[in-house]
């Protein structure tokens, strides 16, 4: 079993490594271990039972010298000083996606991803929550509810300012579109919707704009760049299959990654632009395993948290090989 990147903090990097968390100085190649996971066994060294399953480490975040949250299928742990400190259960759907929950010293904020009525949509969808949880009290609390949409994809705070929220929805039309949600006021706003072009998995900021790959199975893919000043949305590159993850370095350096949802359309690719957008080239590009993705999950490439801090790219392939 291959270590997954997880996060960078404070020099040090961090994987999960099947019942553990583990980290090695950026500088070393030496790891230790940092945290042992409860809840988890010797079966999560098998790549392949996790895939089948859903379980493992989804997410891994160090809130804080004293403070980890570790995703599972189901529920959020949380640790400080390494200790066990509060569970939080995830009662619909397995997890949030890997961007759909924002950290903060006293709370996560995170969006609901759940089946909903499938895809296409073959009933009424139900309302999806909003919610906040503060970790240190265990306290749970609904911030905003939203109707006619499946799921929630992403919950990232803007660079600029951390009680505001960009926050994804999808999957059909109608449903797909980015939100711009107060934290302080609680208001809400929609910056755009309607369309595939407005279905995204992940943002990356820099300046005034917003760029983002459309999570678009059934129609062309393309990276996209919004202007938080004018409004304007413009198509810049188009891909080879739906993005899920994008992240930058630090040297302002950006990626989007192509996964693989149906291996006889789609295949996977890193894309990198190194002048802010501009031009987009392929980086690297992978092939699926051999299997299916409907019980192994899709093909797909993990950026870790914090890479903006790091300069040297670092990715997790799921369902691909090199």
């Amino acid at each position: 079993m291959k270590k997954h990147f997880q996060m960078y903090y404070d020099g040090y990097l961090y994987a999960s490594y099947g019942n553990e968390i583990v980290r090695r100085k950026v500088t070393d190649s030496a790891w230790e271990k940092y945290l042992r996971i409860r809840d988890l066994s010797v079966l999560n060294y098998s790549d392949l039972y996790n895939r089948a399953l859903r379980h493992g480490v989804h997410n891994f975040y160090k809130i804080s010298r004293e403070i980890d949250a570790v995703v599972l299928r189901k529920r959020i742990l949380f640790y400080k000083d390494r200790k066990f400190l509060h569970k939080l259960n995830n009662d619909r759907g397995s997890k949030p996606l890997r961007n759909g929950v924002a950290f903060y010293s006293d709370k996560i904020v995170y969006g609901e991803y759940f089946n909903n009525g499938g895809y296409p949509a073959t009933k009424e969808r139900a309302p999806v929550n909003l919610y906040m949880y503060d970790f240190l009290n265990d306290k749970l609390s609904v911030l905003y509810t939203f109707k006619n949409i499946k799921h929630i994809h992403f919950v990232q705070p803007s660079i600029k300012n951390n009680n505001i929220l960009y926050i994804g929805t999808g999957d059909l039309d109608s449903e797909s579109a980015i939100f711009r949600f107060d934290l302080r006021t609680g208001n809400i706003e929609k910056m755009g919707g309607g369309s595939q072009t407005w279905r995204a998995v992940s943002i990356i900021q820099m300046d005034d704009y917003l760029f983002w790959g459309m999570d678009s199975p059934d129609e062309e893919a393309y990276i996209v760049k919004y202007d938080l000043k004018s409004g304007v949305l413009e198509k810049l590159e188009k891909l080879p299959g739906p993005v899920h993850y994008s992240t930058m370095n630090k040297r302002g350096e950006m990626f989007v990654a192509t996964a693989v949802e149906d291996r006889t359309k789609h295949t996977a690719a890193i894309y990198r632009s190194i002048d802010g957008g501009k031009n987009w080239v392929e980086y690297k590009r992978f092939k699926k395993d051999i299997f299916h993705e409907v019980y192994f999950g899709f093909g797909k490439i993990e950026f870790i948290n914090n890479q903006e801090q790091l300069d040297e790219l670092y990715y997790n392939l799921i369902g691909l090989k090199d």
